[in-house]
């Protein structure tokens, strides 16, 4: 992690910290880890205070993060007192952690046993704003991606299984940089894309039918995420009417997008403009996106019940989509940065 990305992540923290009258907060969840740190460890504690970051890791990692971390300062972690022992060396009276991560068990038999008081906080908003390093390995990875995406639209063929075509994209995104997929990709054909979740099955594909395909994968720690639904042969009227709804509700969902506006905005957006086809108006049964990161799904989200603001450098989805159970479903969905200067598409690599 570069010098100018920590300390962008350093102030926000410490203004949490200030704002709960907190000596310091401990990140338990990789994904928080990760973020503050830039280190993937198999285990570990990072605690922050308004000073320094110190990660608490075991033998199997702390070689390599002593070596590798200029931004941090390693702690080995042997037992439960070394982190303790930590704690009390820093004179941490009030410690925050991760209302949204946190577990029944790290709760009573790590956190309660460390002595400061306890206060919860809800972290995953700290890594909405992204810095400058982390969108250029968002923008590589929604790269690989809509490439993926590309190259599975040249090569498919009638005759090929769901399950098929899911290990091609995984092995085309792994072969080029990524170190695994982002989320287990969804790979439909005909009436099965009217399942938004669909697992996939040795179902062959036909020609004239729907092909939904929703994938991403992780580039140096980050997501990336893109849907297209698209067909071999001649679509019907009806498919291309389904397909031209929610392609335009797409446009405009990304066309809106901008700084300050709400999730709950956006999704309005998006759901009032397939409503306007009364067919359809019951048939969007999820919200219009969600933010991207560390994680596939992040703050901020882009729903109905999400009333808080998009920040500058947040990196969210516009992915509405319609669903007739027997029929098909017919999703377009891509990731964009919205910035104080505008909007850029991540994933225009890959042609609707």
């Amino acid at each position: 992690m570069t010098k100018s990305s920590y300390i962008y992540k350093k102030n926000i923290v410490s203004k949490l910290l200030t704002k709960n009258n907190a000596d310091a907060i401990v990140f338990i969840s990789t994904y928080n880890r990760f973020w503050i740190t830039g280190a993937n460890t198999t285990f570990g504690y990072a605690i922050v205070t308004k000073k320094d970051t110190y990660l608490v890791i075991d033998a199997r990692d702390y070689e390599c993060c002593k070596d590798q971390l200029t931004n941090v300062k390693c702690v080995l972690y042997n037992e439960f007192n070394d982190l303790k022992k930590l704690v009390k060396d820093l004179k941490i009276k009030t410690l925050l952690f991760e209302n949204d991560y946190i577990s029944y068990s790290d709760f009573n038999y790590v956190l309660k046993k460390l002595g400061p008081k306890l206060t919860p906080v809800d972290t995953c908003i700290l890594r909405a704003s992204k810095t400058q390093e982390e969108i250029t390995s968002i923008r590589k990875s929604m790269n690989i991606a809509a490439d993926a995406m590309n190259y599975i639209r040249k090569t498919i063929k009638l005759g090929m299984t769901e399950k098929q075509v899911k290990q091609m994209l995984t092995i085309y995104m792994l072969n080029r940089g990524a170190t695994a997929t982002s989320f287990d990709l969804i790979v439909a054909f005909g009436e099965n894309t009217a399942n938004p979740h669909h697992q996939s099955t040795n179902r062959k594909l036909k020609n004239n039918e729907f092909i939904t395909c929703d994938i991403g994968c992780i580039y140096e720690g980050y997501c990336s995420d893109i849907t297209r639904t698209f067909w071999l042969g001649k679509p019907s009227k009806k498919m291309l009417e389904m397909y031209n709804l929610v392609l335009e509700s797409n446009k405009l969902g990304i066309k809106k997008a901008k700084v300050g506006v709400s999730g709950k905005y956006l999704d309005g957006v998006c759901r009032e403009y397939i409503s306007r086809n009364k067919e359809y108006a019951d048939l969007f049964v999820h919200g219009t996106g969600h933010g991207v990161g560390v994680e596939i799904h992040e703050l901020p989200n882009v729903k109905p019940n999400y009333k808080e603001k998009i920040l500058n450098n947040s990196i969210i989805t516009i992915e509405p989509g319609v669903y007739q159970p027997g029929f098909g479903g017919v999703r377009v969905e891509d990731s964009i940065l919205v910035t104080n200067k505008g909007v850029q598409v991540l994933t225009k690599k890959a042609g609707k």
